[in-house]
């Protein structure tokens, strides 16, 4: 983050937003004020749907610098609110255009991020986007264009499984749901009841070898209600096959984990490794 527009986006408005000459700013049918310093207007606009790239910043009226971003991806979406919004200002620009965009900050804040105004901010108050767009991709494009990457990602990533397995000589079938179930400790105690507490450690890490979380490390066991959908589904399914004193290595496709989501340091559509001890159930 920089602290005013004029030290960094001063060089960019130079090079990107060059061939401003006229200060003024026009007023477009929704009441957005709108100032263009590069505009093709041969080249393509935008439609409602479609995935832009972006290269942005904004600031507030003094130009203190708030957010700044550099090949931004985003779907152009129907205006949040009357006025003037950001994506009235979008739908004006065509490929390769530079622009200044004027939003109110109370508007910006509550409508489109729907977000409390920061205390910072009056309401009347103006912030300043600076855009360039640097492309446009069709929706059905862009949606062509993730699936073949999903597919690219998924074929890495069973072959990154297949390897793992491999190294620690895993000979086993998966399950019908896919999970991998590699016994380290049988256990003698009691098998845990669906709705009961558990108390368990663990150490959670990556195929290739890297720890994202630990029990053992915090010192801390982990409890919680077995079967009720409390933790991922590959843990549910593993610890009903358990029993106490039991400890049990889960290889976890993504699909019974955290599937296409990021938690934490957790990437989306990972297979995930945990150890699990099962020390207690109800």
């Amino acid at each position: 983050m920089i602290n005013k527009i004029v030290s960094s986006f001063a060089l960019l408005s130079m090079i990107a937003f060059s061939g401003c000459k006229d200060a003024t700013f026009k007023t477009h049918e929704s009441g957005l004020q709108y100032q263009f310093f590069i505009e093709n207007k041969n080249n393509q606009l935008p439609a409602i749907g479609d995935v832009i790239t972006l290269k942005f910043e904004y600031t507030d009226s003094k130009g203190n610098s708030i957010e700044k971003t550099d090949q931004f991806r985003t779907q152009l979406k129907k205006p949040t609110h009357s006025g003037g919004s950001i994506e009235n200002g979008l739908a004006l620009m065509h490929k390769g255009d530079s622009a200044l965009f004027l939003i109110k900050a109370d508007d910006y804040y509550t409508k489109t991020l729907e977000q409390m105004l920061p205390e910072r901010f009056s309401n009347n108050e103006y912030l300043r986007f600076y855009v360039k767009l640097i492309d446009i991709t069709p929706i059905n494009e862009f949606q062509k264009e993730r699936q073949i990457a999903k597919l690219s990602d998924e074929r890495e990533e069973e072959k990154q499984v297949s390897e793992f397995l491999a190294r620690i000589n895993f000979t086993g079938e998966p399950t019908l749901s896919g999970l991998y179930f590699m016994e380290l400790n049988k256990g003698s105690g009691i098998t845990p009841n669906p709705g009961k507490n558990v108390t368990v450690n663990y150490l959670g890490y990556f195929i290739d070898g890297q720890v994202f979380d630990s029990s053992y490390d915090r010192k801390k066991p982990f409890t919680f209600r077995f079967g009720v959908g409390e933790v991922i589904p590959g843990w549910d399914e593993a610890v009903a096959k358990m029993k106490v004193g039991g400890k049990y290595k889960l290889i976890i496709p993504p699909h019974l984990a955290y599937g296409s989501e990021a938690v934490g340091p957790i990437p989306p559509n990972s297979t995930l490794v945990f150890e699990i001890e099962l020390l207690s159930a109800e």
